[in-house]
């Protein structure tokens, strides 16, 4: 057995490389450029084993008596699946859809993107790339599709971007101690990288409001990112992760009420569904993002308002043979 202790007295760096805490202390100075939602990389790094066992176990907990134990040993397949099907439309109390949990490492997304991702704050926990505790003189910048397409904004952009980040290696060739003071030259479209947990619960939640198209394209290109890979794993639970406007068959990207409109109502809607609201009362005359680029751009589909929508009524039979492995598990 490895005594750490030892490594520490020997050299502490030694022992940071090894457990993997050490900063990024001199790269190569280089500065790469990446169009819209281009290479963006989530992996589902952990989950639980199988979250329909789980989900089971909490909704049924409440029947039965003292000795009703390992009650999903007991039913079929199918029985399971109604179940689990009643919970994820929300017919049963809401605790069982936070049993299970889900692990994402995300890298690519601009800073600002991460800041809209993570002001989830309930049931998901995040850890985020350092700027002060690394050397970022290679760090790359996101160039919004607008931008990228016009050739004489792209070259203003990428000249500033150069120009920041210059000013972020002058800084840091002041002096030792200067890392803390030369991030402030980093602008919000310098890419970052983090890894954040969900319970399922919080991650359809975080979906509605994510997946919709009135975000800014990194961000939703991010969320269904993580829905690709959650249906690589989970198809089931995948069908459920949707934008709020597919559940109501409405647009929900603005509501048509004065106070709500307060708040926000700058693009207009993605035209994923009707909205209510003239054309008049947005800001700018189109959306923040759309299918199509974000498709294009990170390769996966997304699938239309109403297609692929799950049902209470579903069979079991119609589940993805991956599903029905989980719920034939004893």
């Amino acid at each position: 057995m490895t005594d750490y202790k030892e490594i520490i007295k020997k050299n502490i760096w030694e022992f940071r490389d090894w457990i993997g805490t050490r900063p990024s202390e001199n790269p190569v100075q280089e500065t790469k450029f990446y169009r819209g939602v281009e290479d963006i990389s989530v992996s589902l790094v952990d989950w639980s084993h199988n979250p329909y066992k789980g989900m089971f176990t909490i909704a049924t907990a409440t029947w039965g008596g003292v000795w009703q134990t390992d009650k999903w040993s007991k039913v079929s397949p199918e029985a399971r699946f109604m179940v689990v099907n009643a919970i994820l439309h929300r017919k049963s109390l809401p605790n069982a859809m936070e049993t299970p949990s889900f692990v994402f490492e995300i890298a690519g997304p601009s800073r600002s993107a991460f800041d809209q991702i993570v002001r989830v704050r309930i049931g998901s926990v995040t850890g985020s790339m350092g700027w002060r505790d690394n050397n970022h003189s290679n760090i790359g910048f996101r160039v919004p599709d607008g931008i990228w397409k016009d050739d004489e904004r792209r070259q203003r952009f990428i000249k500033g971007r150069l120009q920041d980040k210059q000013d972020y290696v002058d800084e840091l060739a002041t002096g030792q101690s200067n890392w803390q003071d030369a991030r402030s030259t980093l602008p919000i479209s310098a890419l970052h990288r983090w890894s954040i947990a969900f319970n399922f619960m919080s991650l359809s939640n975080f979906m509605a409001k994510r997946l919709m198209f009135n975000e800014q394209a990194d961000t939703v290109a991010t969320a269904w990112l993580m829905r690709e890979r959650l249906s690589e794993r989970f198809p089931l639970l995948a069908m459920f992760c949707r934008p709020a406007s597919d559940w109501s068959r409405k647009c929900t990207e603005h509501v048509n009420d004065e106070m709500s409109q307060a708040f926000g109502c700058l693009f207009r809607c993605s035209g994923r569904w009707p909205c209510d609201l003239a054309d008049d009362k947005y800001s700018f005359n189109e959306s923040c993002s759309d299918r199509k680029t974000i498709m294009t751009q990170t390769g996966i589909y997304i699938p239309e308002g109403v297609e692929g929508m799950p049902s209470l009524d579903m069979s079991y039979n119609s589940l993805n043979d991956k599903d029905k492995k989980l719920f034939e598990e004893n």
